[in-house]
C-alpha cells in the first residue's frame, strides 16, 4: 500500500464499488460538467462578494474520536466522494459551464484540521469559533470544502465542523457526506478502500468532454420533447393538463422573482460579512403531536413558529413590521436521490405574518400560501430556469442570484437527517446543527435537520444587524410552547373556522 500521503491523490477503482446499509454504491459517480442548479451558486459568489453560499454542518461528539480510526474514517470518506478531492474550473476558451477537475495538488491536511480551544471552553465558545469559520469563504482553487475536529469542551467532549460551497451540493446532499465519513456501530471496523490513479487532464480533453456532453444534453432535450409530443398525441388531455400545471408555476416563479420587496428594518446596518450562529435543539416527537394535532405540516408549523419569533424579535427592537418575505427551499430529490451530490432544490416565498400575534391566524395565513405554491409547483421551475440559462453566459446565472436576494428578508430551509444513531471514530454524534448563509440585506436564516428524535435548529444572523441572537433562541423556543397551547381540542377547532377565513380572504396582489 503507499503511504498516505500519496493515496489522498487518487481515486477508488471503480471496479471495487462498495454498496452500505442504505443501498448506496460507492464511490459516487458524478459528472465533471457542473449542473446548471450548481453553477448558480457558483456564480453567485462571484455577483455578490459578501455572500458565502455555503453549506455547513456542527455535529456534537460524546467524547473525541480514536486518532488512528479519524484518519481512517477521512481517508474513506475523501474516497467515497470524488468530488471532495476535484476543484472547479472554467470551461475551454469560456464556452459553458464550468467543469470538475481532479485537484493536482490536492492536500488532505488543508482540508482536514485539528483545533484545541482553551479549556474549558464552553459552547457558546465553539459557535462563536465556527462562526469565524462560517464567515470565511472557500479558496476557489481548491476543492471546495473544510472540517475541522475540535477539541477542548467541557467533560472531554468534542465537536465536528464541515462546510462545503453550496455548487457541490445542497443541505439535504448533505446526508451523502454523513453517511460516506460515519459508521453505524462504535466499535465499528473502518475499512479503507483501495485506490487506482487517477487519468491526468488537458485542455483538449476538457473541450471534447464539453462537447460531447453538450450533444448529450441536446440530444436528451430532443428525446424529452417527443417523448412529450407522442404522449400529447396519445393523451391529448393529459398534455393540456401538464401545460396549464407549467403556465401556473412559471407564473408563481415569476411572482417570486418580482415580489415587491419588504423593507426590514434589521437590514439598514446588515453588512453581508458577519456570522454569529447559535444552536438549539426540539423534541422531533413533540413537533410530530403538535403537526398532527393542528392538522398541518410540519414545513408549516415550523414557519409559524419562526414568524412568532422573528415578530417577537421586532417587538423587542420597537420595530413596527407586519410581514417578511421568507425564502423555503425545497427538495426536488426522487426517493433514490437523498444521498446523491448536487443540487435538486427549488424554492418559493412565504410572506411570513410577523405582525399577526395570533399563532392560529398566522399558521392559516402560511397554509394558504404555501398550498399555493405546492399546486402550482412554482419551486419546480427553478431546475427548468437553470437548464434555459446553460446555454446563456455567467452573467445570465448572477443577474438571477442578485434577483432571488433583493425579493427576500430572510431564508428558513427544513430538512429530514439521519433517522438513526451515527459514530464517528468511535465517538457517538449526540446533535446536528445545520447553517445556512445569510447575505447583504438578508441578515437572518434559520436550517432545521432531523437526527433521530432530536430536531437539530442552526441559526446564522448578521451581528451588526441582530447583535443578540439568544434573543431569537428564547423566541423560538416560546413561539414552539405557544403551538403547543394551541395545540388542545378547543383551539384545534379554532383552526379550523381561521383556515377557512383565510380561504374565502382574497389574496394580496404581489
Amino acid at each position: 500500500r503507499a503511504p498516505w500521503r500519496e493515496r489522498w491523490r487518487v481515486i477508488c477503482c471503480p471496479c471495487r464499488r462498495m454498496t452500505t446499509a442504505h443501498g448506496l454504491h460507492y464511490p459516487l459517480e458524478l459528472s465533471s460538467h457542473m449542473l446548471p442548479t450548481d453553477a448558480l451558486f457558483w456564480y453567485a459568489e462571484q455577483a455578490t462578494p459578501e455572500l458565502r453560499p455555503l453549506v455547513a454542518g456542527l455535529l456534537m461528539l460524546d467524547r473525541r474520536p480514536a486518532r488512528q480510526r479519524l484518519r481512517a474514517s477521512v481517508e474513506r470518506w475523501v474516497a467515497r466522494l470524488p468530488r471532495l478531492r476535484q476543484r472547479v474550473v472554467e470551461a475551454p476558451f469560456g464556452l459553458g459551464l464550468p467543469e470538475w477537475e481532479e485537484d493536482p495538488h490536492f492536500e488532505l491536511d488543508y482540508h482536514a484540521r485539528e483545533v484545541i480551544l482553551p479549556e474549558p471552553a464552553t459552547e457558546r465558545h465553539l459557535l462563536d469559533f465556527v462562526g469565524s469559520l462560517f464567515a470565511t469563504p472557500l479558496d476557489p482553487m481548491r476543492p471546495l470544502w473544510e472540517a475541522y475536529l475540535i477539541e477542548g469542551l467541557a467533560s472531554g467532549k468534542a465537536a465536528c465542523f464541515f462546510k462545503v460551497h453550496h455548487a457541490v451540493m445542497d443541505g439535504v446532499g448533505s446526508l451523502a457526506v454523513f453517511d460516506a465519513l460515519t459508521q453505524a456501530q462504535r466499535n465499528e471496523v473502518v475499512r479503507v478502500p483501495r485506490t487506482a490513479p487517477h487519468p491526468p487532464s488537458d485542455a483538449a480533453a476538457g473541450l471534447g468532454r464539453m462537447l460531447r456532453e453538450t450533444v448529450g444534453s441536446a440530444a436528451a432535450g430532443l428525446a424529452a420533447a417527443a417523448t412529450g409530443a407522442a404522449r400529447g398525441a396519445l393523451k391529448p388531455l393529459a398534455m393540456v393538463e401538464d401545460v396549464k400545471r407549467a403556465v401556473r408555476g412559471a407564473r408563481g416563479l415569476i411572482a417570486d422573482l418580482t415580489a415587491t420587496t419588504t423593507e426590514d428594518p434589521l437590514a439598514r446596518t446588515s453588512t453581508g460579512i458577519g456570522r454569529r450562529l447559535d444552536a438549539m435543539t426540539l423534541s422531533l416527537p413533540r413537533l410530530v403531536h403538535i403537526k398532527d394535532a393542528l392538522g398541518t405540516t410540519l414545513n408549516d408549523a415550523v414557519l409559524t413558529a419562526v414568524s412568532g419569533a422573528v415578530g417577537r424579535y421586532h417587538t423587542h427592537r420597537k420595530m413596527e413590521v407586519a410581514e417578511l418575505h421568507c425564502m423555503v427551499p425545497m427538495s426536488l430529490r426522487q426517493s433514490g436521490e437523498r444521498h446523491a451530490l448536487g443540487n435538486r432544490v427549488g424554492a418559493f416565498n412565504v410572506a411570513l405574518p410577523v405582525g399577526e400575534p395570533d399563532p392560529l391566524a398566522r399558521l392559516a395565513r402560511i397554509r394558504q400560501q404555501t398550498g399555493v405554491a405546492k399546486s402550482d409547483r412554482r419551486g419546480a421551475m427553478y431546475p427548468l430556469l437553470m437548464q434555459a440559462l446553460s446555454f446563456m453566459p455567467g452573467v445570465a446565472y448572477r443577474m438571477l442570484a442578485q434577483s432571488a436576494t433583493r425579493h427576500i428578508n430572510l431564508i428558513c430551509t427544513n430538512m429530514p437527517g439521519p433517522p438513526t444513531q451515527r459514530y464517528l471514530a468511535g465517538a457517538r454524534v449526540e446533535r446536528i446543527h445545520p447553517f445556512a448563509p445569510v447575505a447583504l440585506g438578508v441578515p437572518l436564516s434559520i436550517a432545521l435537520m432531523s437526527y433521530g428524535d432530536s430536531y437539530g435548529i442552526g441559526i446564522d444572523t448578521d451581528p451588526a444587524a441582530i447583535p443578540d441572537v439568544e434573543l431569537l433562541h428564547t423566541y423560538l423556543r416560546d413561539a414552539v410552547d405557544e403551538l403547543e397551547r394551541c395545540a388542545s381540542p378547543r383551539a384545534r377547532h379554532r383552526a379550523v373556522v381561521t383556515d377557512a377565513q383565510a380561504a374565502r380572504k382574497p389574496r394580496r396582489a404581489r
